[in-house]
């Protein structure tokens, strides 16, 4: 199988009115950002905001503890919601770009995904026969996890009501709503192997009550893994307020490796890990490039970008991946029990 490419689970066109429909809800949304709240790291807590740039007429700070990436001041979570309730690029997502891009993603994300969530979990020992799925989205992932575990218990959690619906469709049993209204509801709490989560906790303006929810769905010794973007990965840093991955408000929290280990502490999960598998921040940089040619300012970094060695960048990009400095990051902890 040839390398990802962002294009292939990303297509320029779509991700651009993507983009631009985003830009225009913050807009018509939050014009009023005098009643956003400030909040502290969101990974450590610490409240040692720097000033990083804006975009979308948001501000967003970097930790002065632990480097995390975050808009602040920030909408609550109940100003949030109209926008994942029923705006223009929620509805563009659900209905053009993620149908657009499922199968790609399907063979290219989610099906190895499973494979190495299922390698992981067999290389510690853990016990795999329920899984829970929050933000389950179409349920692609879940499909993948079944042809591989037939066997297994899968529920999922999604607020999306037409998601969800699919979810059901599908065959899983499904929590419509958000993970942080289960609470201790009999027949989740404390009932699944491993939960997991993608590309969602960016999308949290309180990320402590969202992994400590994700934490309560957990057996005791059950597995808590989420994965999302990395605010002190490669492209991150390297395109800053360039950034596409920075777009607020629907990306309003950029976890760095030491502020996602430090969140699974304040969760009350126990031995921590964070890394990075991913493998597109090359081309994400270099396609920046290609559109500006001032996205890049080093002038060392622009040659081995745009330069005519393919196996340098793509030795560059295994440096970051091995080297837990991309900007795709995974975070996972267990819930402490006898």
């Amino acid at each position: 199988m040839t390398a990802l490419r962002e294009t292939d689970i990303r297509p320029a066109d779509i991700h651009a009115e993507y983009l631009r429909l985003s830009a225009a809800d913050a807009e018509r949304l939050f014009a009023d950002r005098s009643v956003f709240a400030h909040r502290s790291c969101p990974g450590c807590g610490v409240d040692r905001p720097v000033r990083a740039f804006d975009k979308n007429g948001f501000e967003l700070a970097r930790c002065g503890e632990c480097e995390t990436l975050y808009v602040d001041p920030c909408p609550t979570a109940a100003q949030l919601a109209p926008l994942y309730a029923d705006s223009p690029s929620t509805r563009y997502w659900a209905e053009v770009f993620f149908p657009t891009v499922a199968e790609p993603r399907r063979a290219r994300i989610f099906r190895p995904r499973v494979e190495r969530i299922i390698a992981l979990m067999e290389r510690e020992r853990r016990p795999l026969d329920s899984v829970v799925e929050v933000g389950a989205g179409a349920a692609v992932f879940l499909e993948e996890l079944r042809k591989a575990r037939p066997t297994l218990s899968i529920r999922a959690v999604e607020p999306g009501r037409a998601l969800a619906a699919q979810c059901r469709d599908k065959g899983f049993a499904t929590f419509e709503g958000f993970v942080e209204s289960l609470g201790d509801m009999p027949g989740w709490a404390g009932s699944a192997d491993l939960v997991v989560c993608f590309e969602v906790i960016e999308h949290t303006p309180d990320p402590l009550a969202f992994v400590t929810a994700l934490a309560a769905l957990a057996k005791p010794n059950g597995t808590v893994l989420m994965s999302g973007l990395c605010g002190d990965g490669f492209d991150i840093r390297t395109l800053g307020a360039r950034s596409n991955a920075v777009s607020p408000p629907h990306h309003v929290t950029f976890l760095s490796r030491r502020g996602a280990a430090a969140l699974l502490g304040r969760a009350g999960l126990v031995q921590a890990e964070v890394f990075t598998p991913g493998e597109l921040d090359v081309d994400i940089v270099l396609n920046a490039l290609k559109y500006d040619r001032t996205a890049v300012a080093d002038p060392f970094l622009r040659a081995l970008l745009l330069g005519p060695d393919d196996a340098a960048r793509a030795a560059f990009q295994a440096f970051l991946k091995e080297h837990g400095l991309s900007s795709h990051m995974w975070a996972t902890g267990r819930r402490p029990g006898p």
